[in-house]
């Protein structure tokens, strides 16, 4: 088995033109600046883009979500343009004013018990006629769940445009609802692989086909969902970064005492077992930590897999070199990854990896299984970061990893080079200058296929068959969240940050 190699030059290249006349209309209101481009888009083409509907499986944000904070900054950055933005999603009977924006919809919900926080939308038709009454000029969906019916029904209704943005790893979703005692069946592994996921798949893709445009945040998610049939526009748009976070110097060292510097490992995730975080604690313990006594982990994190974790790390005996510091706001992120010395990561489920993506942009080489998705995409092997092919031969993929971590930690010229590549590739992959102007294409894109594609009916179509629809899915979604018993999220409390980024400065 091989590291994969085949990225170096890969990544960049895929990168869209951005010469300084493009970037001009797109003035953001970061480093403490305020916004001039609340007249942005009415100068520049786009008066038609009034008023945005963006869906989101949360209005409140109950705990780090990589996805939701895509569609905060998304929110903050239309808002500063000039358009108004309706957040969509489900009822939260624990939000407060200050956690919600200050336009939404909130339609009627159930809880998924074995997530605390997380709610699914289960509208009623008054909850579809309230949406139809926004009048929105274009709906943006940040969401892989039935909601995303909300967006479909508004397009064959009145042709509102509609772009969706892939959320989910489908085939990786079963892994976080299934019990231990059934994840670990082969019968029960096959029915979900070999007949769940592609029938969640082939709804999907036909979801998204009745729109106008999908989003995906890597190239490797383009070639998976044209492969699965969908034919609409495809738009490659990897996340931005907040700079008005990440753009800060940081202010203190927050890790363990007993850490050595030059050695310490840094992993940030939900604890959930689609992270991989089981086969990084056990090829640390036998590849790396037994090798080099001063090597450490510290995991960022909460989840409902998080005790099974702790646990782990104990019967592995290396609990003394793993330091799980639980669930940090997200303003506290870049003292963290400041005094990291490399960011290591085995998930193979990531759509895009925020997380990757930050580690980067502070200048933290990166050590990660190669997914061909989003961290694929983000890393360019042996320039800031190594990538190991995680497979088949999962024994042989661990001992490559470990040494790959093994090398970088020991040689400090490398590393150091790896973070100055690392900061130069993340600022530019994600400047929000360019991840707007590209949504901005994607809108344009959007309206373009409508005006194509959709004519008006002489009859409204019924709500019913989306209704029907929605409830089943996220009945079956909220039924499959009773197998498992209901997880600690955040149990540190930490604050996730809010739409209006009040939290943050």
């Amino acid at each position: 088995m091989k590291s994969t190699e085949d990225n170096d030059a890969s990544n960049l290249g895929a990168l869209p033109n951005t010469d300084d006349e493009s970037m001009t209309t797109f003035h953001s209101r970061h480093d403490g600046e305020e916004s001039t481009s609340n007249s942005a888009s009415s100068a520049h083409g786009h008066e038609w883009l009034s008023h945005i509907g963006l869906l989101n499986d949360y209005v409140r944000v109950p705990y780090a979500n990589g996805s939701s904070f895509a569609s905060q900054f998304l929110y903050r950055e239309l808002e500063a343009r000039g358009h108004e933005v309706s957040v969509v999603g489900p009822n939260d009977p624990e939000s407060r004013p200050g956690d919600l924006p200050p336009r939404h919809v909130t339609m009627r919900s159930v809880p998924l018990r074995n997530h605390p926080g997380v709610h699914l939308a289960m509208p009623k038709r008054t909850d579809l006629a309230a949406l139809r009454a926004k009048r929105f000029d274009l709906v943006l969906g940040q969401t892989s769940n039935a909601l995303m019916d909300a967006g479909v029904w508004l397009r064959d209704t009145d042709g509102v445009p509609l772009v969706m943005v892939n959320t989910v790893h489908l085939p990786s979703v079963y892994n976080a609802v299934l019990p231990d005692s059934l994840q670990s069946s082969p019968t029960v592994n096959a029915l979900f692989k070999h007949g769940l996921v592609p029938f969640a798949e082939s709804q999907t893709a036909n979801s998204y086909n009745r729109g106008d445009g999908l989003v995906v945040l890597s190239a490797g998610l383009e070639r998976y969902w044209r492969a699965r049939g969908v034919t609409v526009p495809i738009h490659v748009i990897p996340r931005a970064i907040e700079t008005k976070i990440f753009g800060r110097t940081s202010s203190r060292d927050p890790f363990d005492a007993r850490t050595t510097r030059g050695h310490r490992l840094l992993v940030v995730c939900r604890h959930v077992r689609e992270k991989g975080l089981s086969r990084l604690l056990a090829l640390l313990a036998h590849e790396v930590f037994s090798r080099d006594p001063r090597i450490s982990l510290t995991l960022v994190g909460d989840g409902p897999d998080h005790d099974a974790f702790v646990r782990e790390a104990d019967s592995l005996g290396v609990g003394d070199r793993c330091f799980f510091v639980g669930e940090q706001r997200l303003t506290a992120m870049p003292d963290w990854y400041a005094h990291a010395d490399l960011f290591v990561y085995t998930s193979l489920s990531e759509t895009y990896g925020q997380v990757v993506s930050e580690a980067l942009y502070s200048g933290v080489p990166v050590v990660a299984f190669a997914d061909g998705m989003g961290v694929s995409d983000q890393i360019a092997h042996r320039e800031d970061g190594l990538l190991v092919d995680p497979g088949p031969d999962e024994a042989e993929a661990d001992r490559e990893l470990g040494a790959a971590i093994l090398g970088l930690v020991a040689d400090g010229q490398r590393r150091r080079a790896y973070s100055e590549r690392a900061r130069q590739r993340a600022a530019l992959r994600c400047d929000p200058r360019r991840s707007l102007a590209r949504y901005y294409e994607a809108f344009e894109t959007a309206r373009e296929h409508r005006d194509r594609t959709w004519r008006p009916r002489a009859i409204v179509p019924s709500p019913m068959g989306p209704l029907v629809r929605w409830a089943g899915m996220h009945s079956l979604v909220a039924g499959l969240g009773l197998l498992r018993e209901p997880g600690i999220v955040n149990r540190l409390g930490a604050e996730a940050s809010d739409w209006s980024l009040r939290r943050a400065v």
